[in-house]
């Protein structure tokens, strides 16, 4: 997978609605799916992707995915864009749910717990909702559709 510069905001829809779709669209089809204003602003992408050589046109005029790209700050987890920093801050979910898990015990048997174990998950959870309001604010800033 590479990363390509240059794909404006709404080429980066239609090339994220053609990977969703999974299937060979038309300019139509495009323009719906991806929420462009006519079909003329929907070939004028799809006719940007195939100069970038993430397109290819079949026979019948429709449009299907070459290839899959980066796109920085995102990771694909099959036709899904995800952002980084919701993965991340469900790794730092993760890890603090474990450490939840050891300091019930701990407090319901009333045994000691040391002050760095403390500290550790205070910091873990400032990690993860530092994260995944972040990864929220990506996901509502697009790239996605």
């Amino acid at each position: 997978m590479e990363t390509k510069e240059g794909l404006n905001a709404t080429a980066m829809r239609t090339y994220i609605f053609l990977i969703k779709t999974g299937k060979p669209v038309g300019p139509r089809e495009v323009m719906r799916g991806a929420k462009l204003t006519s079909p003329s602003v929907a070939y004028r992408n799809l006719q940007k992707l195939i100069d970038m050589n993430l397109v290819q046109k079949d026979n019948f005029s429709n449009y299907i995915i070459k290839e899959k790209i980066a796109i920085k700050g995102y990771i694909w987890i099959g036709k899904n864009l995800i952002p980084q920093f919701i993965i991340f801050g469900l790794i730092f979910l993760a890890a603090l749910i474990i450490e939840v898990g050891i300091l019930v015990p701990h407090l319901l048997a009333k045994t000691s717990i040391e002050g760095s174990f403390w500290l550790l998950t205070i910091v873990t959870i400032i990690s993860a909702g530092m994260f995944l309001t972040e990864g929220i604010k990506w996901k509502k800033n697009k790239p996605s559709i």
